[in-house]
């Protein structure tokens, strides 16, 4: 294997260069929807899964960023044998207003041809449906498979945000402002999920139109995620003749920063971490630190001289971490 420095090679041989580190990139990629083969399910969040399926209310996912909230809406859409085009998914920002998930107005398109058209224009032809509304049936009356709808980070709203979506949660419907068109319920009801990292606490009433879950990330859990992402590494990489013993360390490692909870500025998420062990494994900076046992002692000066632990702490975390 060559060195781990793509920069320091220089121009001489950029297309080498460049398509190594792409293949580079392909290793450690891959998308949501593959990821949801092999994610890690407790038995724990089955059981809110079929509550929630059954009960036909949307599933409120919480945890500590990168504990698998989003995968898990993936992994229940693959689980349930759904097309990709029955998956919508709504990233919630700062600004983000309730309608945003139901349908978009092209208020400034129709302004604009109403200045020039000589007969009235309609507004409906400038309404087009979003997450909520596809899943509605806007364009599917006749609806034979449920849709999965995922509301990410809904904790990034504005306030008022969870509560606009009440009747829409509730009744699965909604009403088109522009033209007084209802859309909905759907023949199917659809799935919800919605992810929050709790940065803010939701209103109590869209609380109780969900079914709550917490993730928790225990050392099973995480042994569990890390065994996962490296067999998938191994499928495109194939080695690692001390992956299990790699996964064990990684996974104490891991765990053992729960310890320091307050004192980090930053915890790394497990995507992060397994992604950095993996690279650690893989590209060794030298034969002086052995990656396992380092690993297995969570705390001492030897974390320090891990390969590129600072692409996983800052300056002042590491010196937590390596003090304890």
């Amino acid at each position: 294997m060559e060195g781990f420095s793509l920069i320091g090679r220089g121009t001489a041989d950029r297309d080498k260069t460049l398509k190594e580190r792409q293949t580079r990139v392909d290793q450690f990629f891959e998308s949501n929807e593959q990821r949801a083969e092999t994610y890690f399910v407790t038995a724990e969040l089955e059981k809110a899964v079929d509550v929630a399926l059954t009960l036909g209310r949307p599933l409120l996912l919480t945890g500590e960023p990168g504990s698998g909230k989003t995968l898990a809406a993936f992994w229940v859409a693959s689980k349930l044998g759904l097309p990709k085009d029955h998956f919508h998914e709504f990233q919630v920002r700062s600004d983000s207003r309730a309608i945003d998930i139901c349908y978009n107005f092209d208020a400034v398109s129709w302004f604009r041809q109403s200045q020039i058209a000589s007969a009235p224009v309609e507004k409906s032809d400038y309404i087009e449906p979003r997450e909520l509304g596809l899943a509605f049936g806007w364009r599917e009356p006749e609806m034979t498979l449920p849709h999965v709808v995922l509301i990410d980070e809904i904790d990034k709203a504005p306030r008022d945000f969870p509560n606009d979506l009440l009747l829409e949660l509730d009744q699965m419907k909604f009403k088109i402002l522009e033209t007084g068109r209802v859309i909905g319920p759907p023949a199917v009801r659809p799935i919800i999920i919605i992810t929050s990292n709790s940065e803010r606490r939701l209103p109590d009433p869209f609380l109780r139109r969900c079914i709550t879950h917490h993730i928790e990330i225990t050392f099973d859990t995480v042994k569990e995620i890390l065994k996962a992402r490296l067999a998938a590494y191994r499928k495109k990489v194939p080695g690692g003749a001390k992956d299990q013993d790699l996964v064990q360390a990684g996974a104490t490692f891991y765990s053992g920063l729960s310890a320091l909870e307050g004192r980090l500025s930053r915890k790394p998420t497990v995507a992060e971490f397994w992604q950095w062990l993996i690279l650690a494994s893989e590209y060794p900076d030298s034969t002086t630190v052995d990656l396992v046992s380092t690993l297995s002692t969570p705390r001492g000066p030897m974390i320090e001289k891990l390969p590129r632990i600072n692409a996983l702490f800052v300056p002042s975390d590491l010196k937590v971490v390596s003090n304890g």
